[in-house]
């Protein structure tokens, strides 16, 4: 993905028109996290139904309840209501011994996509595995309510991963650069249903940030069921809540493992809908299950904090700094509207949002993910790309995507400002490549092109017309008369003999094309011709 363009005011340069935020990497750029090694899996579609609830059958602790009954597994369910919100919902499910197992509070959705309310609002969704039988009630200053609501049931079908979900790898990140993400379970490996993903991705120039949450669920469910939660809670987001799409960036489950939630690319500045009013510039990572009273397990902490640390760690964020955040408003933010909030680089849902998320025992956690996310990060001065950055930042801007491998054993940072990129090896060092050179050099495939890796930012040419870079095997030559073109190999070496762009040729105005028996290259006034058997070049002014 290019990032947005702006002018490039200090050095003179206009930036290219923006590509689409969400098109493909240049070839041997992948800018994205570590899939999980799974096939796409292929998913049966989920169905949503509004279960009928009726009395049931009296009992000493039912007081006040609804049950709904059905001859197919339940699944994942949520209260829903429309009007004022009950102050108190409880659900309960029978469990296998045939009994009922204990109430339980489930508390309203406390994620919010900005600006989009629904009409109709809900609990977070409840894993109940296989039950039949749910019993819910909802109660107002002591008073039953239970009549104002319903419950919604989702089948997220069967999925053809879900078993070998359960023995996907979490790779810890590492080696030179920023920290790399633990595997993921792509999107199309748990089974998304994309028929039901209409929000369009859009995204915010850089991530502060990381938002902890949970997802408030249940926290008995298996390995192989924890990619159907996934697809239940996207169908239940998308559909439901009416959003479009799962508000989570990224989630993780008990074990460990590691879900692409929201769409548009984790390395990328997606804005989601997990923290109403914070959702621009932050990166939310669910935790998968209630941690109110029980505490994440390791294999969600670590994984978490995997997480955290390539988000951070990729866009040269202190995880043990503060950031200030403006505030968006909303029904679920703690703050108004413009108001600029303080807050660590690593927060809670709860700091910004009027939820008690993510749990008491999952506050308690807090520290341990912050101080495991700083630890992968490590010392961020000793980040080349980050040195390079902050020397044109003025120019450059916020990262907009997680620094990432690249070809040639390099890496990679894409940036908010001057359409943007900076690129390094240990054999290169770290350059800047901007406007629209970059934008040639990304239709070129850029490291993976034949001009290899920049060795130089960009300069002023010796008669200040146009700009250029230079890379391990080639220069890329613009002015605003000519547009931004390479020139490589035999050609370059001839047009440099004859004073390059001073030259009585002047600037390239195109790219090398094949003639026959060799290959030209036209210029201002004149051209190049390569002889490709003998390999001498001819001048044509």
């Amino acid at each position: 993905m290019a990032p947005l363009a702006a002018v490039l005011v200090a050095t003179g340069v206009p930036a290219s028109a923006a590509p689409s935020i969400g098109m493909a990497p240049p070839s041997g750029e992948t800018e994205d996290v570590e899939p999980a090694r799974l096939p796409s899996a292929a998913a049966t579609p989920a169905q949503v139904e509004d279960e009928r609830l009726t009395t049931p059958s009296p009992s000493p602790d039912s007081g006040g309840a609804r049950q709904a009954t059905s001859p197919d597994p339940l699944k994942l369910v949520a209260v829903t209501w429309t009007g004022a919100t009950p102050q108190l919902i409880e659900l309960r499910s029978r469990l296998a011994t045939g009994l009922f197992g204990p109430w339980t509070r489930v508390d309203p959705v406390d994620t919010e996509r900005d600006g989009r309310r629904a009409a109709s609002t809900g609990t977070e969704p409840v894993w109940v595995a296989d039950s039949k039988e749910v019993q819910v009630r909802a109660s107002t200053d002591g008073q039953p309510v239970t009549q104002r609501v319903a419950l919604t049931s989702i089948d997220p079908g069967t999925g053809s991963n879900d078993a070998r979900i359960a023995a996907a790898a979490v790779t810890p990140g590492g080696a030179t650069g920023s920290p790399s993400s633990p595997a993921v379970v792509t999107r199309a490996q748990w089974g998304a249903d994309e028929r039901l993903m209409t929000w369009t991705p859009e995204y915010t120039p850089t991530v502060r940030a990381v938002t902890i949450h949970h997802t408030a669920g249940t926290n008995a469910y298996s390995a192989a069921e924890s990619a159907a939660i996934v697809r239940g809670i996207y169908t239940y987001h998308a559909r439901t809540q009416g959003w479009g799409d799962i508000g989570y960036n990224v989630l993780v489950d008990r074990y460990g493992t590691v879900f692409e939630g929201r769409a548009g690319g984790l390395a990328r500045s997606v804005i989601a809908a997990h923290a109403g009013g914070f959702n621009r510039e932050t990166f939310g990572i669910g935790m998968m299950g209630d941690f109110t009273s029980v505490a994440p397990p390791a294999a969600t902490v670590e994984a978490t904090a995997q997480l955290a640390a390539y988000k951070l760690g990729g866009l040269y964020r202190d995880p043990n700094a503060t950031v200030t955040l403006t505030s968006g408003g909303g029904g679920t933010s703690r703050y108004p509207k413009g108001r600029a909030v303080t807050l660590p680089t690593v927060f809670a849902h709860r700091d910004v949002g009027a939820t008690e998320c993510p749990g008491n025992t999952g506050i308690r956690s807090m520290p341990t993910i912050r101080s495991r996310t700083a630890a992968l990060v490590g010392n961020l001065a000793t980040y080349p790309i980050r040195q390079k950055w902050l020397a044109q930042r003025s120019v450059l801007a916020e990262p907009s995507v997680v620094e990432s491998p690249t070809s040639r054993s390099a890496r990679m940072t894409r940036f908010s400002g001057s359409n943007g990129a900076v690129y390094w090896s240990s054999a290169t060092g770290a350059w800047s490549v901007q406007g629209v050179i970059n934008s040639r050099y990304d239709a070129l495939g850029a490291a993976g092109s034949v001009l290899g890796l920049p060795r130089t930012d960009e300069k002023a040419t010796p008669d200040r017309r146009g700009r250029y870079n230079q890379f391990q095997s080639g220069v890329v030559y613009w002015t605003s008369a000519t547009g931004a073109w390479p020139v490589r190999g035999p050609i370059l070496t001839r047009w440099a003999q004859l004073g390059s762009e001073r030259s009585s040729l002047g600037y390239p105005k195109g790219d090398q094309f094949a003639v026959t028996g060799g290959v030209r290259q036209n210029f201002e006034r004149g051209y190049l011709r390569l002889n490709t058997s003998s390999g001498a070049v001819t001048t044509n002014a």
